[in-house]
């Protein structure tokens, strides 16, 4: 073998065996036929909903992450918007998430279990940016939020955000969803202005509880009875909840 036959040789040999995968073309899902000139209501726009969480689906699963921090987002605003537009006094700290969601001692299972009976807990931390991930704080007092504003930032004195004792937060899994219980204020600030690293040592898989529920855009309802639990109070989170379900049904098909 010469020289050009051995070098040629050697270059193929440092060849990929198999060519790399080439992506498939996502599936362009068809459009829910909804009202085109009224006012839409509730139906239309949970239609929609579902409408693009199907289209995140067919481009595959960074869509669909991408999609629940978008509703995540729309969460976030809904909660600053209550505060904001609302000067009124003697606003409490939420229960947070049953405040989001529904009432937790109500059964939604046969067996009488509630929500929080079907969260199991998880091993292992997890590390979340608080601008890139889907992490849910809600402050109740202006002036506490205000002074996170100023305080917090490269230019404040208290310079970015970092976790410290007083923050506390649950991560909910397939999502995942961190929800803030304590330290609401300073998250929010950093979650506006600049962001952050959440490190979270207490998890939660919610798969037994997204197989209990679902939603038809106006009630949670139990999957046993049929029953409603509770109007949804946010429709986005009712989208964050459907994507759940989709995912815990993914895993099982795998």
């Amino acid at each position: 073998m010469n020289n050009k036959s051995k070098a040629l040789k050697d270059l193929m040999d440092k060849l990929p065996k198999e060519l790399p995968e080439i992506p498939k073309q996502a599936k362009r899902i068809p459009a829910p036929k909804i009202r085109k000139k009224k006012k839409l209501n509730t139906n239309d726009k949970w239609r929609s909903l579902l409408w693009s969480i199907d289209t995140a689906e067919s481009h595959g699963s960074k869509a669909v992450a991408g999609l629940t921090q978008a509703l995540a987002r729309i969460v976030q605003t809904e909660i600053l918007q209550g505060l904001l537009f609302d000067a009124r006094e003697h606003r409490t700290a939420p229960d947070c998430p049953e405040s989001l969601l529904w009432d937790f001692s109500t059964p939604i299972r046969e067996d009488g279990s509630t929500m929080m009976d079907l969260l199991r807990h998880e091993k292992g931390d997890v590390s979340l940016d608080l601008a890139h991930s889907a992490v849910i704080p809600q402050p109740w007092e202006r002036w506490r939020l205000a002074r996170a504003f100023q305080n917090l930032g490269h230019s404040g004195i208290h310079g970015v955000w970092r976790q410290d004792d007083n923050t506390h937060a649950v991560v909910w899994q397939p999502w995942p969803i961190a929800w803030i219980d304590n330290g609401n204020h300073s998250a929010m600030a950093a979650i506006v202005t600049h962001g952050g690293t959440l490190e979270v040592s207490e998890s939660l898989n919610a798969k037994d509880l997204l197989l209990a529920i679902y939603s038809d855009g106006e009630n949670w309802i139990r999957v046993d009875n049929g029953e409603n639990i509770e109007p949804i109070r946010s429709l986005a989170m009712a989208g964050i909840f459907e994507i759940g379900r989709r995912l815990v049904s993914a895993s099982k098909q795998v």
